[in-house]
This record gives structure tokens, C-alpha cells and sequence, in this order.
């Protein structure tokens, strides 16, 4: 029974240590990736995983605030699929959500500058585009 429990610590103990923010060379996307407000003052956070070039994950996209009639509303928080590549530092990501009856689309593409920071351009879809930062949290 005692070299039970010593297996449960250790296994807990691991556990524990597993979940730090520790950058893995061997997938460095992995973890979660935040950008300052937008353009229009939405937020965006990544939840990535990275298993050889191949990257996915969701994100959080919050709305921060919208117009209807004149009349300004806070807007909502839509959760996103994300699914992208990840070669030679350069990262591809395709982002989706379900906006009223339909799907909504956004990409990022750019680079890593180093483990702490992706850097790129988001295409919101139509004319937009915003340049970002994300850094990892």
C-alpha cells in the first residue's frame, strides 16, 4: 500500500511539473498564445498544440463591443477551431467559428520570433487585416 501512494506522489508530482509553460523545442507552438486588443478592440486567444508541423487547438475570440442601431452592445465570446502548419519557423493557422446560422473563417500567418512571441498578420476575412503579436501566456 505505501509503494502505492509513493507512485500516486510521483505520478501527481510529474503532473504538476507537466503543466508549466516550459518552452518545448521539439514543439513550440504548444500553449497558450494571447494578442493585445485588435483594431477593434477584440480579443484573440490561441490554445495550440504542435505535433510535428502539424498545429491545432481552439481560441477564444471576444467580441469587446459592437454597434446595432446606433445603440453600442458588448459583444460575445465565440469559440473557435483552429488548425494550421508549423514549419521552419514559419506558422499557417485557419480559424473557425459559428456566427448566427453560419461559419465564420480567419487565418494568421507569420513567424516565431522567438519561444515568447508570434508574429504575423491576422486576415479577419473582406478588407481586414490587422497586424499581431501573440505572446505566450
Amino acid at each position: 500500500m505505501l509503494a502505492h501512494g509513493r507512485f500516486l506522489t510521483l505520478a501527481l508530482i510529474a503532473a504538476v511539473i507537466g503543466c508549466g509553460d516550459a518552452f518545448d523545442p521539439k514543439a513550440p507552438l504548444t500553449g497558450s498564445w494571447s494578442a493585445p486588443p485588435l483594431g477593434d478592440n477584440s480579443t484573440l486567444v490561441l490554445h495550440l498544440r504542435q505535433l510535428d508541423t502539424t498545429v491545432v487547438g481552439g481560441a477564444d475570440y471576444t467580441i469587446k463591443v459592437y454597434w446595432l442601431d446606433t445603440v453600442q452592445h458588448t459583444g460575445p465570446t465565440y469559440d473557435v477551431r483552429v488548425a494550421g502548419t508549423y514549419t521552419s519557423s514559419r506558422i499557417t493557422l485557419m480559424m473557425q467559428y459559428q456566427l448566427g446560422p453560419g461559419t465564420a473563417a480567419m487565418g494568421f500567418g507569420g513567424v516565431m520570433d522567438d519561444p515568447y512571441h508570434l508574429r504575423g498578420i491576422l486576415d479577419l476575412g473582406g478588407d481586414r487585416r490587422d497586424s499581431v503579436t501573440f505572446t505566450r501566456q
